[in-house]
């Protein structure tokens, strides 16, 4: 790895950390589309791999349902559970992210401001 790329990476990561403590998030996840992980800030209590490309299948599903419909771009997938509620944003044709929201979690800042990140996040990669 060389200087630019960890150069992004620690760019990236800032935008996250930022973003993740804006939000009061449980976790964000940014990744590739094949389910590899670019930058991960969660905790322990899951497998963040297997959570991860579960989240990269949910997204291709979805994508593919676009398609099925006319060829419609989708703009976010939101799953709620009992305790927590997870974004998944397609952010190009390489990279997604995905964020754990808990029930104390600034939804209104994510919605108003993600794109702004996203943006960002995929100028880096």
């Amino acid at each position: 790895m060389n200087d630019s790329d960890l150069g992004k990476i620690n760019e990236a990561n800032q935008l996250l950390e930022e973003l993740n403590q804006k939000a009061d998030l449980d976790g964000i996840i940014f990744a590739y589309r094949d389910g590899g992980a670019i930058i991960e800030i969660i905790g322990d209590e899951f497998d963040s791999e297997n959570f991860t490309s579960m989240c990269a299948s949910v997204l291709e599903s979805a994508v593919g349902i676009g398609e099925t419909m006319g060829n419609r771009k989708i703009n976010k997938i939101i799953t709620e559970l009992a305790e927590k509620t997870i974004f998944i944003f397609e952010c190009d044709i390489k990279t997604f992210l995905i964020l754990i929201l808990k029930n104390e979690s600034n939804i209104d800042l994510i919605l108003s401001k993600l794109h702004e990140y996203i943006k960002s996040l995929v100028k880096l990669y």
